[in-house]
């Protein structure tokens, strides 16, 4: 489209590459946002699908993982105006059913785990200090919403110096037009868009260093 050729004219949209230390992050894969007549739609189930074959090939090339759900504690009085903006995130308590993980990504012991209460996975978590003393560069991040929560998770990763790739197959959002233009945008100004097989790829490299 002529009006995106701005993007190539401005030099955005250039690669960052994979780093040396990566860690898998898995964002709000959740039973709620897995049915479409709650939180899920468009693409989600194929995106909890692929990323589960993922978190199977990063478990076993010893790839750190780290899982995030959304909940609140309080009906939603502790998120503040999201909670007016999305309602029914006022039900997503922490021992809800549709707040627990997915059972095809459910963390194993000695991953990464935590709860947040926003869009990103680093805000009111210890995730930033921990990706540190784990030395990771990299972060591969899966999960949804692409528009919402992946998006932002996205951004904090740049901003905190990381690698940020977006796997563009393990990332999931509940319409199509919001998916496919956050992705646009991400790879123009934050992150690399790469596919899960790309991502494999990219493992058996780090096994042979």
């Amino acid at each position: 489209m002529a009006d995106l050729d701005v993007y190539k004219k401005q030099k955005f949209g250039q690669k960052i590459g994979f780093g040396q230390h990566p860690a898998l992050l898995i964002i709000d894969f959740q039973v709620g946002f897995a049915d479409a007549d709650v939180l899920g739609g468009f693409n989600m189930l194929s995106a909890i699908e692929q990323t589960s074959k993922l978190l199977k090939t990063a478990r076993s090339s010893k790839v750190p993982v780290a899982h995030v759900r959304f909940a609140t504690e309080m009906q939603g009085d502790d998120i503040g105006t999201f909670a007016v903006k999305v309602p029914s995130l006022r039900k997503l308590s922490p021992d809800s059913k549709d707040a627990q993980f997915v059972e095809s990504v459910r963390p194993k012991k000695g991953e990464w785990v935590s709860t947040k209460r926003h869009g990103s996975a680093f805000f009111g978590t210890n995730l930033a200090s921990w990706l540190n003393s784990i030395g990771a560069d990299t972060l591969l991040i899966t999960g949804c919403t692409t528009s919402g929560c992946v998006r932002a998770s996205t951004i904090d990763a740049s901003a905190y110096g990381l690698r940020p790739m977006v796997v563009t197959d393990c990332v999931g959002d509940r319409a199509e037009g919001p998916h496919r233009a956050n992705l646009f945008d991400m790879e123009q100004k934050y992150a690399d868009l790469v596919t899960s097989k790309q991502v494999v790829a990219y493992f058996k490299t780090l096994k042979n260093k």
